[in-house]
């Protein structure tokens, strides 16, 4: 983890905010996983590279159960 100023969390905090009132507005929230995420890129364990990968792997993981469901049913 790279130490990042309070300046750095702060917009970073920010920005998460701004993601999560425009989900708000369309009627989305993000599951715990997400969440989660998004705090440690806040906290600076993670870059925005780093979280948008994650969050990508998430995705993917999610999308492949739901499919592992359907193929079941």
């Amino acid at each position: 983890m790279v130490a990042i100023s309070e300046e750095e969390k702060l917009r970073r905090r920010q920005g998460n905010e701004s993601i999560l009132g425009s989900f708000a507005m369309e009627g989305l929230s993000p599951d715990a996983e997400t969440l989660a995420l998004m705090r440690r890129f806040e906290s600076g364990e993670l870059t925005r590279g780093q979280l948008g990968e994650a969050i990508d792997r998430h995705v993917d993981s999610m999308l492949r159960a739901d499919q592992q469901v359907a193929g079941a049913a």
